[in-house]
């Protein structure tokens, strides 16, 4: 589509180009010899080739309006801004958003049912994470784990999503924690654990893989999938007492890391 639109709109700049020449070739026509219009076809040639660099600026600029990248972004922005301003529906409801706030319950979420006026409930319904997704995130601050880890990570191992609760899958995955003991020596361990991912919140949660009742949450925009803010937290009082800034590792970046261990 867009290789027919430039071809059609240089087809129309040749037309008007020589349209708009042609009363001054036919000035310096002259009818005893050959009329020698090189010079007049190089001004042609050279007005062809600065429109045709406008045209592509043009299909370039019109090509970043709808970019994914930069509605990804738009979209994250518009999120952060809602959280600023605060959400006015309770504890287990979705906020609708729009012109015209609406509140719906957190369980109508995604469940291939517009509730919202404005739809909005089955907009954003992309589960971020699936089976042997990989994130690794740097630990910012810590008040509460035994192990005080400098990085810690997460893998899913398996999604399974229920036909009366379609908008909270369920997960199966491990808590991966690098950490250096008492001794100096480093260790790493993959603690396995069940949880959820809740569009209504986009928020996936893994629940306390050990008897310190510590577990794991990650809080998704809805637009980017490839970065969350986590939060290590109490699961009795919801207290959080550690935060982490994760990121989606991708194949390229399993085999960097390989070569590096193996360096």
């Amino acid at each position: 589509m867009r290789g027919g639109t430039l071809s059609v709109l240089l087809l129309a700049v040749v037309a008007f180009a020589v349209a708009d020449d042609k009363p001054h070739i036919e000035h310096h026509a002259a009818p005893a010899a050959a009329p020698d219009h090189r010079s007049d076809f190089e001004k042609i040639d050279t007005r062809l080739d600065s429109l045709t660099t406008r045209i592509g600026k043009l299909i370039e600029n019109i090509d970043g309006r709808v970019d994914p990248a930069r509605i990804k972004r738009a979209g994250s922005l518009k999120v952060r801004v809602q959280r600023l301003e605060g959400f006015h529906c309770g504890k287990r409801e979705y906020q609708c958003g729009g012109d015209d706030p609406e509140c719906v319950s957190n369980l109508f979420i995604c469940d291939g049912h517009k509730d919202c006026r404005n739809g909005h409930d089955e907009e954003l319904c992309d589960l971020p994470t699936k089976a042997g997704d990989h994130f690794e995130g740097v630990v910012l601050w810590d008040k509460c784990t035994k192990r005080q880890p400098e990085k810690m990570g997460f893998e899913i191992k398996s999604v399974k999503v229920f036909p009366d609760f379609p908008g909270i899958p369920r997960l199966q995955g491990n808590v991966l924690i690098d950490y250096e003991g008492s001794d100096g020596r480093h260790g790493n361990v993959a603690l396995p654990s069940s949880g959820y991912y809740k569009f209504s919140r986009h928020r996936l949660v893994l629940l306390a893989p050990e008897t310190d009742g510590l577990g794991l949450a990650c809080q998704f925009d809805g637009y980017n999938t490839d970065k969350c803010d986590g939060e290590i937290l109490h699961e009795v009082t919801g207290e959080v007492c550690a935060k982490i800034a994760f990121q989606r590792v991708t194949e390229d970046d399993d085999e960097d890391h390989d070569d590096h261990h193996h360096h």
